[in-house]
């Protein structure tokens, strides 16, 4: 898949990360699949598997991605350390993604409505380059991918951190941080307490 540095890379399926320069270039298939451990924090990305898809809701304000699922379960893809209060988000956030994810995971207007089943869901490590004013450095950080119903590529989603140059609109500093699934625990509404009806005492009726 296409990366942000201009390399791509491809996920196998044992969670694992292959980089390469050329397109071409396929990961190592594992013979046998290997058991991936539970996240550190978070919902277990297996959890997804197949469940379907109905819609995916990209936060216009805040980098988070809600997505909705047939049974009526609800799941968010979160930056780790991000706190929503303005006065505590620091360094703009972003959700980044690998072109061909691009219109599920950023689609037009926001919400994309949809009928995918998910058939594979886990965290990986993948590694970028991050660069300030004076340095660069290989940034190691979590992202979460996906395998839809009826295809063979894996969608990417990942975190970036970025500050542009307020004259010139030029990056100035670019680095990364993990993401995570959440399950969304909606709480049950409450019924609506009924308003007494008043007693017409002309009628002996009630309204």
């Amino acid at each position: 898949m296409p990366r942000s540095d201009g390399s791509s890379s491809s996920v196998s399926a044992d969670n694992s990360l292959f980089h390469s320069n050329h397109p071409t270039d396929s990961p190592p298939s594992p013979t046998k699949p290997r058991r991936r451990p539970p996240p550190l924090f978070g919902s277990d990305p297996s959890d997804l598997v197949g469940r379907v898809l109905t819609s995916v809701k990209k936060s216009p304000n805040h980098p988070t991605l809600t997505l909705d699922f047939s049974d009526n379960t609800t799941f968010q893809i979160l930056v780790d350390g991000y706190n929503p209060h303005p006065d505590y988000q620091g360094i703009s956030k972003i959700l980044e993604m690998d072109y061909a994810s691009d219109a599920i995971f950023n689609p037009p207007g926001g919400v994309l409505h949809t009928d995918l089943t998910i058939r594979d869901c886990a965290m990986i490590h993948l590694s970028d380059r991050a660069f300030d004013s004076t340095q660069q450095w290989d940034q190691s950080h979590q992202g979460i991918v996906f395998k839809f119903g009826g295809e063979n590529s894996w969608h990417c989603v990942w975190a970036a951190l970025a500050e542009y140059d307020e004259t010139d609109g030029r990056c100035i500093f670019r680095s990364y941080n993990d993401v995570y699934l959440e399950s969304l625990q909606r709480s049950p509404r409450s019924p609506r307490k009924r308003q007494p009806r008043k007693k017409s005492f002309g009628s002996g009726s009630w309204k």
